[in-house]
């Protein structure tokens, strides 16, 4: 992979399909296989959350990459393969209550790439920061005026340091109630990818967490890791929930033990993680990628979690037959779109694409993670 240099607070270019995400400033990328730089490859950046470069400073025909909270709208050019970045567009004011959500840790992320084409293509994404990434929820202890109670669920452990799982395990993956597997602001505490295609409509979000998207668990994670804690007390009014990470193992800093090249540039602060996810695509389809990841302290209100977004254009065109034509129809012989793996709970109806509109449900309840939740799961 190719890629420039990181200034203070900045983000470097990056080609081969890449981006490199750095410490509080915007994305500067050119289109899939190039590098978008400045002046030698590297990016200039002033205050925190802006970036000012030379013509690093676009991205292909896309044009300037937007900064925190702006709406950028990109297309895709039609069977072309190509990379953008894009700011997830949030936190916003709007009617729905988590697109106000704030997402206070997206410095963990140091790069997302997707790769691949049609009919399978790959999300990677490389985290690093002060603490091992948080892979999910192992206990959840429940106290109440009887007593205490603990219920045991699985997390892949760190076998070795650095260790790699396939299909690991992320601890208590419920969505509502004592045993959820959800922050204080209903993000999941595993790391997540959620996926919209935007083929149609460039400017979709529906698979954004934000708007009720589904989340989809990880298929490899390298690296280190790390579980933790959920507590519900009871005993207090209002009832008091804390998630607290377990210790941090030996540092393993960008010995992910295996799993893809880490992109050149990255910065590290000791702990290192690769999480992969593997998703269906449709030939000549456009799709929006947003990762969800928590850190390994969780001592910020409503959690400590980052996200970060790109436009994925799969390249190719469908065939002439057995896909329904142009439209790519999906079939027994087509590929299909990711399944979410979300089941609701019993009570609580499933919205978002496919099901109810998000909208429409019940009151005080809110579109999240495929499913009409309590605010307060």
């Amino acid at each position: 992979m190719t890629s420039g240099t990181p200034g203070a607070g900045g983000i470097t270019g990056a080609g081969t399909g890449g981006a490199n995400l750095g410490r509080g400033g915007t994305v500067s990328a050119g289109v899939a296989g190039s590098t978008s730089s400045g002046t030698a490859g590297s990016t200039s950046s002033g205050a925190a959350g802006s970036s000012s470069s030379g013509s690093g400073g676009v991205t292909g025909s896309g044009g300037m990459v937007p900064t925190g909270g702006t709406t950028g709208v990109y297309s895709c050019t039609p069977g072309v393969a190509e990379l953008i970045i894009t700011d997830c567009g949030y936190p916003t004011t709007t009617s729905n209550p988590l697109t106000a959500t704030v997402f206070n840790e997206n410095e963990v992320f140091r790069a997302i790439r997707p790769a691949g084409s049609w009919p399978n293509g790959v999300v990677q994404m490389f985290y690093n920061d002060e603490h091992a990434m948080t892979l999910g929820v192992r206990q959840v202890v429940v106290k109440d005026a009887s007593g205490t109670t603990m219920m045991d669920y699985p997390v892949t452990p760190l076998a070795t340091d650095p260790s790699t799982a396939t299909n690991p395990q992320t601890g208590t993956t419920m969505l509502v109630g004592d045993q959820s597997g959800l922050d204080a602001s209903l993000r999941p505490m595993w790391p997540s990818l959620f996926i919209t295609d935007i083929s149609a409509d460039p400017s979709s979000r529906v698979g954004d967490w934000q708007q009720g998207g589904a989340p989809l668990a990880p298929n490899d994670i390298f690296g280190s890791w790390k579980s933790a804690v959920r507590t519900v007390d009871k005993t207090k009014s209002p009832v008091a929930v804390t998630i607290t990470p377990d210790a941090d193992p030996a540092k393993n800093n960008w010995n992910l033990g295996g799993g893809d090249p880490v992109p050149a540039g990255l910065s590290n602060e000791g702990y290192g993680a690769e999480a992969r996810w593997n998703v269906s695509l449709k030939p000549g389809h456009s799709y929006r990628i947003q990762a969800l990841v928590h850190d390994g302290d969780q001592n910020k209100g409503g959690g400590d979690s980052g996200e970060a977004c790109v436009l994925f254009c799969t390249g190719g065109s469908c065939p002439s037959e057995g896909c329904g034509g142009t439209n790519c129809v999906s079939s027994e012989t087509c590929p299909a779109d990711g399944g979410t793996g979300t089941t609701c709970p019993e009570g609580f109806p499933a919205c978002g694409p496919g099901a109810l509109d998000p909208t429409m449900c019940p009151d005080s309840l809110v579109c999240a993670n495929g499913c009409c939740l309590p605010m307060d799961s």
